[in-house]
């Protein structure tokens, strides 16, 4: 089995866009935070730029094979994309208040953070990104 079949090279490179992207959030965090905004507002507003990055960054890398029909699937698509990305942090926070008092903080944020990717990763595959039919975007 090659590491390099089509849905494992989709894999690794939605887990490099993620990461590039949580690099990208933590390092804004940072200088929000050194600038002086509220640490929830600049968590807040790192996320959505992170956010916007990952949609971009998804749709060129990891489903370039699936392109948007014309501007209105590209809009359909990052209205998708951001309902997805709630949705994860949602997710994300849930799994992470039921497991805390468990596991401990670190080990529920990462269960947190695992669960919720693998929800993005799904909804992306499966929804946002999904194949187009032939004739389907020229309605």
């Amino acid at each position: 089995m090659s590491l390099f079949r089509p849905a494992h090279k989709r894999l690794l490179i939605f887990t490099a866009v993620g990461v590039t992207c949580f690099l990208g959030q933590f390092a804004l965090l940072g200088v929000l935070v050194r600038l002086g905004i509220y640490r929830p507002v600049a968590n807040a507003v790192s996320f959505a730029v992170s956010a916007q990055l990952n949609f971009l960054l998804s749709s060129r890398l990891t489903w370039r094979d699936r392109p948007a029909a014309g501007r209105r699937g590209t809009g359909s698509r990052w209205l998708a994309y951001n309902a997805t990305a709630l949705a994860s942090l949602g997710c994300n926070t849930g799994v992470f208040i039921a497991a805390y008092r468990t596991v401990g903080t670190t080990a529920a944020a990462a269960l947190g953070v695992v669960t919720g990717t693998c929800l993005v990763y799904l909804a992306c595959n499966l929804v946002v990104f999904r194949r187009q039919v032939v004739g389907e975007g020229s309605r």
